[in-house]
């Protein structure tokens, strides 16, 4: 089996790299510096039209054709069940509980709200004036409305796990705190508010010195400045 990921630099993608550095498998890596446009010759769109990143290609001697994986989520899912590594497999019934619950909490509710930060400032910038100033308006009540109140709650759950649990569903590492990872990172680099939670202080810092998380990030060429700037830039 040979494995070929599509990496889109400071995105979502940087936690496959990290899978596949936990789960010590064999890659070749294809990294980008921005998404593609018009580009329809660009290898990736041989395989993916939407060139969507992570973008996983799996060339197996057995099929004619490669296999290929997108969305994080279902990358993680079909590893961790492949390798019979990172999942259920040494987990109590509570902790399977938790590790469904958090693994798709991270990408249909929480990261969906920062994503929602970044569209909203994104219509900012673009707004020209005399409109600008009403798109802010716009998204400062939003913000105070909604977003900046539920982002709190969400980490204040996330927080009170993790005040009862070293990892996200209980004592075992799992993909549930891959896939959590990059929202919670994100959330914190918001705001000074969003840091005052000693557990995930804690939980963070704990990932950060995995070898596996280390060795990805540089392979990745992942700027903890530039990702601090992007999310602070959207508060």
């Amino acid at each position: 089996m040979h494995l070929t990921l599509y990496h889109l630099i400071q995105s979502r993608s940087q936690r496959i790299l990290w899978l596949l550095e936990e789960l010590g498998l064999d890659y070749d890596l294809k990294t980008y510096n921005k998404h593609l446009d018009e580009n329809q010759h660009d290898e990736l769109k041989q395989f993916n039209p939407f060139a969507q990143f992570p973008t996983l290609l799996i060339a197996d001697h057995e099929q004619a054709s490669p296999v290929v994986l997108t969305e994080t989520a279902a990358i993680t899912d079909y590893f961790s069940h492949k390798t019979q590594q990172l999942g259920i497999q040494a987990l109590q019934a509570q902790e399977v509980i938790d590790f469904y619950f958090w693994k798709n909490f991270a990408e249909t509710n929480f990261m969906p709200n920062l994503a929602l930060k970044q569209i909203f400032s994104r219509i900012v910038q673009r707004t020209p004036f005399p409109l600008h100033y009403l798109a802010r308006l716009f998204k400062h009540a939003f913000d105070r409305g909604f977003l900046n109140k539920t982002l709190h709650q969400q980490m204040q759950l996330i927080d009170q796990q993790l005040q009862l649990h070293t990892w996200i569903a209980g004592e075992t590492f799992t993909i549930a705190d891959i896939q959590l990872w990059f929202p919670l990172q994100a959330c914190f680099e918001l705001d000074l508010d969003f840091q005052q939670y000693s557990a995930i202080q804690r939980y963070l810092l704990q990932i950060q010195s995995r070898p596996a998380f280390q060795i990805a990030l540089i392979k990745g060429q992942w700027s903890a400045q530039v990702f601090q700037k992007y999310w602070s830039n959207a508060y």
